[in-house]
């Protein structure tokens, strides 16, 4: 067929066209095409790298394959915690505490950080020991051991995901695999538990650890394995903790090991509650509860941290989800008991109280109304508090040392890394050397930021913007506050999984990920070995390295590169 005749009249003789007039705007127009066709080609070969959800099959009893869905990325899971615990188990580990330096200076004791994997000391005093060659594959097999089983953990939560509806029983064999290798390695990436079992024994001795550090136990085998840092320094926990340190020191006949084995089984009873809770509060704000189980506590930042660090952070988060669970459940009173005793465990808890006395009347009632439930749930909090801190004996000493941890100075913490900043600035401009007060102006400018920020969420918390509004302000507090510490943004990490979906749940795992890393040694030493170590060991681990960065990497680049034909019709790719 015949084309018809353009209606357009052809441009008169000697009067130049519109592409004559303008070439360089139609030479300018057909780059910018170029460009938006180029980066749309790019934005749509980075979405196609995407890995999908698949089609979504809610679960059905008796026919959705429960076992074979979880059975690869619980192995891969657990074969992850095995390499973590054997790479820093190894003697040459810095991931674990391998000496007794003594908080005394200069003190020589007898103690052991471990029943295994401990350095065995030169025959002659003094003399320097050849250099440990298992440094680099065991610095290999912790990195690589952590970044495997965040691969492990993003799959769970992807199937939990697909197959809304999952008992969440399916998930308890791969929560026992994945803790138990974890149980039995030395207190992994802090010696925090060092210092409990030094508080516990001075509390088995009728000393107030409000009063003194742990030196005041003079040269033993609990003061050797405590951090010279923390000698004189006061404790800033509560008094039941206190109290269940004092009683596990007795119970353990005094023994320093034992005494640390006892803490990291109180942490895994924090994070035993928190896989009975974290599903109950889910559930009752209508989310999916083995997505919540899956986010929150198979979280690796949960159990590199909670559980094998065995850090009182799990037993205070337990009881907090477990206060808001309960209350939610319709028990108000219970619940603020609850958050009352995690809250004298570790102070955080406390937000618990505040915001169960705030939900007290609902969501629909006015601020006034909410204010006076808020005031009478927060004085019978401080009154059980002021009850307990007396029947143990202590005190509210715990209040004043609550500022202790301010002691570390951490660049990872934004207040802090901003008045060393402005504080050495300061210094190289020649108008002195302010560091204090730079450091203590800054902190003090983001407590009052991180207290308006939690003021705020508070005022607009409903329904399931409570949980978002404590998780944020846990956060706030953790990154405004004097330090930041992995196992502190735990505490807003399981809070937010209980009902994190779309943005709020890409926040907890990119956030839990990165956190995992936060201050741990060994990075330098990695780097430093690949100068030192076997070549042959070099080469093994470099392999196993880019076997866990990359096949899921190259996986997703292959289904980019495999353009469907709606793919070619949406994006216009050329179909030859």
């Amino acid at each position: 067929m015949r084309a018809p005749p353009t209606l357009e009249p052809e441009p008169q003789t000697g009067s130049p066209g519109p592409k004559a007039a303008r070439p360089h705007r139609d030479g300018l127009g057909g780059l910018l095409d170029g460009l938006r066709g180029r980066v749309g080609h790019g934005v749509g070969f980075l979405a196609r790298m995407r890995t999908p959800l698949g089609q979504v099959q809610p679960y059905v009893a008796g026919e959705t394959p429960v076992a074979r869905l979880l059975v690869v990325p619980a192995t891969i899971g657990l074969i992850s915690t095995i390499a973590i615990t054997w790479g820093a188990s190894l003697p040459s580990s810095p991931f674990t505490w391998k000496t007794c330096g003594g908080v005394v200076p200069g003190s020589v004791t007898v103690c052991h950080p471990w029943f295994f994997g401990i350095p065995t000391p030169p025959v002659v005093a003094g003399a320097t020991l050849p250099a440990d060659k298992t440094l680099f594959i065991g610095l290999v097999a912790v990195y690589g051991g952590m970044v495997l089983m965040m691969q492990a953990w993003i799959a769970l939560i992807r199937v939990a995901r697909r197959h809304r509806g999952l008992p969440v029983r399916s998930f308890a064999a791969v929560f026992g695999a994945w803790t138990a290798p974890l149980l039995v390695v030395a207190p992994l990436f802090s010696r925090d538990a060092y210092s409990y079992a030094a508080q516990g024994e001075m509390m088995s001795r009728g000393i107030s650890p409000y009063l003194f550090g742990p030196g005041m136990i003079g040269v033993n085998a609990f003061s050797g394995l405590v951090d010279r840092l923390w000698a004189d320094v006061t404790s800033p926990y509560g008094p039941v903790f206190l109290w269940i340190a004092g009683v596990n020191a007795t119970v353990v006949g005094h023994d320093e090991l034992l005494a640390v084995v006892g803490f990291r089984l109180i942490a895994l009873l924090g994070v035993v509650m928190l896989a009975v809770f974290v599903p109950r509060l889910a559930r009752s704000f209508g989310r999916d509860p083995s997505v919540a189980f899956a986010l929150g506590v198979l979280n690796p930042l949960v159990l590199l941290h909670l559980v094998a660090g065995a850090h009182n952070d799990a037993l205070m988060l337990g009881f907090l989800v477990a206060g808001l669970a309960v209350a939610r459940d319709g028990r108000p009173g219970l619940g603020i008991l609850l958050c009352t005793i995690g809250a004298m465990v570790k102070v955080p808890a406390f937000i618990g109280v505040v915001y169960i006395g705030w939900g007290w009347l609902g969501d629909d009632v006015p601020w006034r109304s909410r204010l006076r439930p808020t005031l009478t749930a927060t004085g019978l909090a401080l009154a059980t508090m002021a009850a307990v801190s007396q029947m143990v004996g202590l005190g509210w000493g715990w209040v004043s040392a609550l500022s202790n941890p301010g002691t570390v100075r951490s660049w990872v913490d934004p207040p802090t890394a901003i008045g060393l900043w402005l504080a050495k600035l300061v210094e190289s401009l020649g108008l002195g050397h302010h560091e204090q007060l730079l450091l203590s102006t800054a902190r003090d400018l983001g407590a009052l930021l991180a207290v308006v920020i939690g003021v705020r969420l508070l005022w607009r918390a409903t329904g399931a913007r409570t949980l978002r509004a404590i998780g944020l302000t846990l956060l706030a507090v953790v990154f405004l506050g004097p330090t930041v510490q992995p196992w502190y943004v735990a505490w807003s990490m399981v809070i937010l999984a209980t009902i994190a979906e779309h943005r709020l749940r890409v926040l907890v795992i990119v956030l839990s990920c990165v956190s995992c890393f936060f201050g741990l040694p060994g990075a330098g030493k990695l780097v430093q070995q690949f100068g030192e170590a076997n070549p042959i060991l070099i080469v093994l681990a470099s392999i196993a390295i880019i076997a866990v960065l990359a096949i899921p990497l190259v996986i997703r680049i292959r289904r980019a590169l495999l353009v469907t034909e709606e793919d070619r019709r949406l994006l216009g790719v050329p179909g030859g």
